[in-house]
């Protein structure tokens, strides 16, 4: 066993986790007694991640509809080439504002969607960008 301290990505309060580990397997959620801001205290949905991580319906891979109608999996680098596959007509016969990107929990709370989402957006060219304040609010 060994325990990993994490913070909770499900929203703005960034509570501190201390997860115990038996490999890839988590076997408790606590919260951070140390953690500045949480002091040990967690939600409902911070206690919930160990069932979210061993959900067997969980995405774990690309998928890609199949004529069927099903799914199958696929590979990253398969995925990306379909996206740009499908994504490039799109934007070049109805527009750049043909699509729209969401940002919000759990994404706004990533390290690597602090860094990437803004070249995405630009690259893009959309001005539909869209948050909980323009969905929900």
């Amino acid at each position: 066993m060994t325990t990993a301290y994490r913070i909770c990505p499900f929203c703005e309060a960034t509570c501190g986790l201390e997860l115990e580990l038996d490999g890839a397997a988590v076997k408790a959620v606590r919260g951070d007694a140390d953690d500045v801001f949480s002091r040990g205290f967690i939600c409902p949905k911070a206690y919930g991640l160990k069932e979210l991580h061993h959900d067997p319906d969980r995405l774990r891979t690309p998928l890609r509809r199949t004529p069927s109608g099903g799914f199958e999996p696929v590979g990253w680098d398969e995925a990306f080439a379909e996206i740009d596959s499908r994504l490039s007509p799109i934007l070049e016969q109805h527009g750049r504002n043909a699509v729209g990107v969401y940002l919000g929990n759990p994404n706004a709370h990533n390290l690597s969607s602090v860094l990437y989402l803004p070249a995405l957006i630009k690259a893009l060219g959309t001005r539909n960008i869209f948050s909980a304040s323009t969905v929900d609010q």
